[in-house]
């Protein structure tokens, strides 16, 4: 059984019936017009049909040629789609880029008014969400996320790495004392922060792979609000290793005892392929965040 003819036909039949004639569809498709005449003729062949009535000047459809330009005509139509929509791969950044970060401060960095600035046909959507969100049924292109990605399906890229301690200051010393152990901790004020789902991170780790329950004094969705509550001397929060440096108050308590990595990851969908717009975001993001959070 013969193979049916290949697509090409279909889009120089078209080409034929619209030049009005073989030797202008030639001249169009930049083909000799021999080559092009013996390919119709091919076509014909295999289908069976005739396509075209013939004169000395003019050419006319036969039904089943009449039949095959219109079915011609949405394939043409198709491919045209198909190679426009694959251009736009290489184009300038354009369209909406829908971003969610976990943090309402996180959403007022630079690095979105930057890339607004830089990408004038980018509109950016940037969306705040302390719960876990499912990337493609809400069209988010890019997320920004704190701790671990349940989806193993999704590429999560870490942007910056630290090491959390439990932390007071002085002042709380000098009016509530500090615990000598970590299990001391559960009698003790605590400024306690909400995961991705929104809920209580009210078990604190320790090294050995236990955790220990801490009783919350505040609970913040934000982390610049559990940092400012630690500083005002509420209670004890679990800090990053830096804010030692940066506020000579405050005090590590069991550092060797209890500790919480953190994670600030870029998660999206697609490694490969990636549209201008969301690839030139995550190319900046890479350069923007660790100097950033380093600073936060």
């Amino acid at each position: 059984m013969p193979l049916p003819p290949s697509a090409d036909r279909l889009i120089e039949f078209k080409a034929i019936v619209e030049a009005g004639s073989i030797s202008r569809a030639a001249d169009l498709l930049q083909l000799t017009r021999p080559t092009l005449s013996r390919r119709l003729g091919e076509l014909e062949d295999i289908l069976g049909l005739r396509l075209l009535q013939r004169t000395t000047r003019d050419l006319f459809l036969t039904p089943a040629g009449r039949e095959l330009y219109i079915r011609a005509e949405r394939i043409a139509a198709d491919v045209e789609a198909t190679w426009g929509a694959m251009k736009q791969f290489d184009e300038e950044p354009q369209g909406v880029l829908r971003v969610s970060v976990p943090d309402s401060e996180l959403a007022a960095v630079p690095l979105f008014t930057d890339f607004a600035a830089e990408f004038p046909k980018v509109e950016l959507d940037v969306l705040v969400a302390n719960v876990s969100m499912d990337l493609r049924a809400e069209g988010i292109d890019v997320a920004l996320v704190f701790d671990e990605v349940g989806d193993p399906s999704l590429i999560a890229k870490s942007m910056y790495f630290n090491r959390n301690f439990a932390m007071a200051t002085k002042s709380y010393r000098d009016k509530f004392g500090l615990p000598e152990r970590p299990e001391d901790l559960q009698n003790h004020d605590c400024i306690v922060m909400r995961d991705n789902e929104g809920m209580p991170q009210l078990q604190w780790p320790l090294t050995n792979g236990e955790t220990i329950k801490v009783k919350p004094k505040m609970l913040a969705s934000g982390f610049r609000l559990m940092v400012q509550a630690v500083y005002a001397g509420l209670g004890i929060g679990l800090l990053p290793e830096n804010a030692l440096v940066k506020n000579k108050d405050l005090i590590a308590l069991f550092p060797d005892l209890l500790c919480r990595e953190s994670h600030f990851r870029l998660v999206y969908v697609e490694r490969e392929y990636q549209l201008p717009h969301v690839r030139a975001f995550i190319e900046r993001s890479d350069k923007f965040w660790n100097n950033w959070l380093t600073q936060w």
